[in-house]
């Protein structure tokens, strides 16, 4: 049928928006609070703050927002895109101090991601020889630049990228913030988001790459890696850097996105469904992997499941930049579903 030869199109239109495409999404911060091995009761107050950077340690910053847990020890944060100067792309604090327990303490980067789903352990308050008081510190992070430039430069370039639009201005900043404290990870994460947002890929990619050696473990850092990689068509380096993202972030929407548009570009049709519906599963108003999964049902020949998901898309992100292959493709299936009902 003549509409199959869309597949392609889609797909490449599919394979341009990737990471960019991505921070449109709802954002939200879910998790649960545990003691021991059980979930905490119900009505565990939880607070929810904006801090300036991934290792502060200071309960300084007003708190946002509160809720309380359920019966599962579960708490939600939702419409964070709604909070701060950049839609939600901040550093957020969650943090849980129940009376006699010590605090318990984590910061959650929502700069490239989404959503995040966190973990708080309880331990009961003991107080020290050295301290004042247990309940007046948090749990240790693994490190805090000590460098106020770095983070003065930091600082400006997350105001420059999100909320003045201006990701050129971001990148003078940001290698100011490099070149005063080089093993700041968050610096070479937004380094990369600026390069990708001016479809600068090589240079995004180089930025992503040099986080990951600085932040091993930081998953958010091969995800971008991943999908520079993407973007110059190098989809055997591209599925090694995601697959890595997802071992260490097992619940990233933009991850299981990523990974399925590589497998997508790579014709590997099976492998690539379950990573596109995981992404549905985990944010199911995210726009991109429902014009993915539209092309996956293309492949399959199920014309309806197909024009569904278009639909799907379009409702998500109306001017998407693939509002247009979107609608032209359903007018096809429309097309074709049609000739095939007047047959005998």
């Amino acid at each position: 049928m003549r509409i199959f030869s869309a597949i392609f199109l889609t797909c490449l239109a599919v394979a341009s928006c990737g990471l960019l495409h991505a921070q449109s999404a709802a954002r939200e911060i879910t998790g649960q609070v545990r003691l021991g091995a059980h979930a905490a009761p119900a009505g565990v107050s939880v607070g929810l703050q904006i801090v300036s950077g991934k290792y502060v340690t200071s309960s300084s910053e007003p708190e946002l927002a509160s809720t309380v847990t359920d019966a599962k020890g579960r708490f939600v944060f939702d419409h964070l895109e709604k909070l701060g100067h950049h839609e939600g792309r901040e550093f957020f604090a969650i943090s849980v101090k129940p009376r006699g327990y010590s605090m318990s303490f984590q910061v959650v980067d929502l700069t490239l991601v989404s959503s995040a789903d966190v973990a708080l352990d309880l331990h009961k308050e003991t107080l020290q020889a050295d301290s004042p008081s247990a309940s007046s510190s948090l749990a240790p992070a693994p490190r805090r630049s000590t460098n106020a430039d770095a983070q003065r430069h930091l600082d400006l370039a997350q105001e420059l990228i999100f909320r003045k639009r201006d990701p050129e201005g971001g990148i003078d900043e940001l290698k100011q913030a490099i070149k005063a404290d080089p093993w700041y990870g968050p610096s070479y994460i937004l380094l990369g988001l600026a390069n990708m947002q001016l479809q600068r890929w090589s240079a995004a990619q180089l930025a992503f790459s040099e986080g990951s050696k600085v932040e091993p473990g930081n998953a958010q850092a091969y995800l971008g890696l991943g999908s520079a990689l993407n973007e110059q068509h190098d989809f055997a380096g591209a599925q090694k850097a995601l697959e890595h993202s997802l071992d260490l972030n097992p619940n990233s929407a933009e991850a299981h996105y990523e990974l399925a548009r590589t497998l997508c570009s790579l014709e590997k049709w099976d492998a690539a469904e379950p990573h596109a519906r995981r992404a549905l599963e985990i944010n199911p108003d995210y726009s991109g992997p429902h014009a993915l999964m539209a092309n996956i049902y293309l492949e399959q020949r199920d014309l309806a499941s197909a024009r569904n998901e278009f639909q799907e898309y379009l409702r998500l992100d109306p001017d998407g930049s693939l509002a247009a292959a979107a609608k032209q493709t359903i007018a096809q299936i429309d097309k074709t579903l049609a000739e095939g009902k007047k047959r005998p």
